[in-house]
């Protein structure tokens, strides 16, 4: 079995199957019809995710009983990989160029992480989020009045989305420090 990189659209897949079974159609259909959109559903994309996790072991694909059809679940290994993606510490890189990802892991750990291990990710999200504004707001105090409109105004957009998802992150924590999961 040959060692390979697993992309952010093979966790995904990984997310999905971890949620339930799927077909390769069933997996398509989610990226066309839900917010994981921003990743392709081309079959160009979809199958050949799959074939590598299924060659890199992490995925085991079944025939349905009593069907023609099959299905993907994940192995062992599978539910390992996903669970030390969510587990992987964060970085301020992170929550400047992959809030997305961030979010999407958040998305699927529900059944994979307990209740401290969630607040742990969403602390250390926060934290790295806190360091990110202070850059940003130093940048935005220094340099506001040499951008150009546009780019200041496009800059301040993304402070104010990375305001929001402190925000967000805070109430997370209040939410899940209130909830029954454990």
């Amino acid at each position: 079995m040959d060692l390979i990189k697993i992309t952010s659209l093979d966790y995904a897949i990984l997310g999905l199957i971890h949620q339930k079974s799927q077909s390769g159609y069933g997996i398509r259909k989610q990226f066309e019809t839900t917010a994981l959109g921003n990743y392709s559903s081309s079959p160009g994309a979809i199958y050949p995710a799959l074939k590598r996790l299924q060659k890199s072991g992490l995925v085991i694909q079944t025939k349905v009983e009593g069907s023609t059809k099959t299905r993907f679940d994940y192995t062992s290994k599978g539910q390992n990989a996903l669970k030390n993606w969510f587990l992987k510490p964060i970085t301020i890189e992170d929550v400047a160029k992959k809030s997305e990802e961030l979010l999407l892991r958040f998305a699927f750990m529900d059944k994979l992480l307990n209740k401290k291990q969630t607040l742990k990710f969403l602390q250390s999200f926060r934290d790295s989020l806190k360091i990110y504004i202070v850059e940003l707001d130093a940048f935005h105090s220094r340099e506001k009045n040499d951008l150009p409109l546009h780019g200041r105004l496009a800059f301040e957009h993304g402070l104010s989305s990375a305001r929001a998802t402190l925000k967000w992150c805070k109430m997370a924590i209040t939410t899940i420090n209130q909830s029954k999961k454990t």
